[in-house]
């Protein structure tokens, strides 16, 4: 095992019942981690294991089948998967997490007769908590394919031998690339490469891993692969992702310039302990990884295309068979079928550990469409007529909802599904563009500065420094300078598309 993979195989499980109050989005956090990762991950037995894998699988197909026009029927096929997910890592769930959840429920079944449309409101709630789902499961099959790879290795060192803005700015360009195509999972490719357990703690480690979160977060901006563009693209019907992404990347580009304009002054602690690679030698010894994954992402704009289905459908649709590809072109010869889906199978046996992810989908899905569909009018109206008309305050309630609902430990799943339903572009007089654009900026600044982030745990254990610091501590000039600058910026795009 590398050495980077046990250290992360010997932390302390953060899931544990007498693990430290973090709140339940960062236990869940915690969980997603492993489950991405991979280190940490323990099979339950067979039959719960196979009753998971199965479950994710009918999500996986019930996502597929509405993206090519399924009716709403498929809801209590969807529900009832969610709920044998859940059932078979219950016991494996932080206690925290399910409270939270609970309440979360509560809450929508007590709003829930006061719903414009209950049942619509309560079918869109676990559909997109299926399409998480079945988003995460499909990003892991990927994931674990490029964590087999040994230029990634090779890439982390060349990055470290960097010093100081140059060594930040080069992490926190990779980090997007990564974390873009491969979500969660690139950015713990990251935090590896970032953070080996050879390097000992240094203010030179912690602003690295701050950087590879900020990638991260401009990631989220644009990807197609992010859970917030998911929901947001099923929420927005008329719009598709190639749409989005020149003004997510342009969002995305600004946060990463103003994270290195605020380390522009940073002084480093680290000597480089081998001689320089220079970034031509990195860029030709990384490419045909690098042009694996680009190739990836163009397959599912492509398919995305012809099939003439979101894109989040088509990487659900495209992902078991590129990892069935990959282990069956590294299969034993006269065994490459065997071996691709054995390599698939092997894969798929870490889905029951999204039980944690489908509870919180679930909960913080169907409370967020729920509420949005309670909302009285009244106040939809009172609050579009205090904002309507000005594009900055408008896309700044946003933004600001998004990041004091994460400060307070509220998952960003809630939020989004929420402004999205309720406070819509046409309430607020805003392009349906910058609209969602502002939601997906709010998302990604907001991972980096709350402490109850994936983003966030994970960071704080790679870095061995507390979650306080290495996010809010770390990032509230980053979130302020980046909101303000966002705001600007989308205001001028609005006026542009009127």
């Amino acid at each position: 095992m590398p050495p980077s993979a046990a250290k992360a195989a010997t932390l302390p499980d953060p899931l544990a019942d007498d693990a430290p109050a973090i709140s339940a989005q960062a236990a869940n956090a915690a969980n997603a981690t492993n489950t991405t990762i991979g280190t940490n991950a323990v099979l339950e037995p067979a039959a719960p294991r196979i009753a998971g894998m199965l479950a994710v699988s009918v999500l996986i197909l019930v996502t597929l089948a509405r993206a090519f026009g399924a009716g709403a029927a498929l809801f209590w096929l969807a529900g009832a998967a969610a709920l044998l997910l859940i059932a078979t890592g219950y016991r494996r769930i932080n206690a925290r997490l399910r409270g939270t959840s609970l309440i979360l429920f509560c809450v929508g079944l007590a709003v829930l007769p006061f719903a414009r449309a209950p049942l619509e409101a309560l079918q869109r709630g676990v559909f997109v908590a299926a399409l998480l789902v079945s988003l995460t499961g499909s990003v892991m099959l990927i994931a674990r394919c490029a964590m087999q790879s040994h230029r990634i290795g090779q890439l982390g060192g060349g990055l470290r031998e960097r010093d100081g803005p140059a060594r930040y700015l080069s992490f926190t360009l990779t980090s997007q690339f990564f974390s873009g195509i491969l979500g969660l999972a690139g950015a713990n490719l990251m935090f590896v490469m970032a953070a080996p357990s050879t390097e000992p703690k240094s203010e030179t480690r912690t602003a690295t891993v701050v950087a590879v979160g900020r990638g991260f977060a401009a990631a989220s901006c644009w990807s197609p692969v992010f859970g917030n563009m998911a929901i947001l693209l099923a929420l927005y019907p008329t719009l598709h992702w190639i749409e989005v992404f020149p003004v997510g990347l342009a969002v995305g580009q600004m946060t990463i310039l103003i994270g290195a304009l605020l380390d522009a002054r940073a002084r480093t602690d680290h000597a480089p302990a081998m001689p320089r690679t220079s970034t031509s030698t990195l860029l030709i010894d990384a490419l045909p990884l690098l042009i694996t994954l680009l190739g990836f992402l163009a397959s599912i704009m492509l398919v995305s295309r012809a099939l003439h289905i979101v894109i989040s459908a088509a990487i659900v649709l495209l992902a078991p068979l590129v990892s069935f590809g990959f282990h069956a072109a590294n299969g034993r010869a006269r065994r490459r079928v065997a071996d691709g889906l054995a390599g698939v199978a092997g894969a798929m046996s870490y889905f029951p550990a999204l039980a944690s992810e489908a509870l919180l989908f679930m909960a913080a899905g169907c409370a967020g469409s729920i509420l949005a569909s309670a909302f009285p009018q009244s106040w939809i109206a009172a609050i579009g007529a205090a904002l309507g008309g000005h594009a900055f305050f408008g896309l700044a309630f946003l933004i600001a909802a998004i990041l004091a609902t994460a400060l307070a430990g509220i998952h960003p799943v809630l939020s989004a599904v929420f402004l999205a339903s309720s406070l819509t572009p046409q309430a607020l007089d805003l392009p349906p563009i910058t609209h969602m654009a502002a939601i997906l900026a709010g998302w990604g600044i907001s991972t980096s500065v709350t402490p109850f982030s994936v983003l966030s745990l994970t960071a704080s254990r790679y870095a061995e420094v507390g979650l306080a610091e290495i996010s809010l501590g770390r990032n509230w000039r980053f979130a302020l300078v980046n909101s303000l600058v966002a705001c600007a910026v989308l205001t001028g795009a609005a006026a542009l598309m009127r």
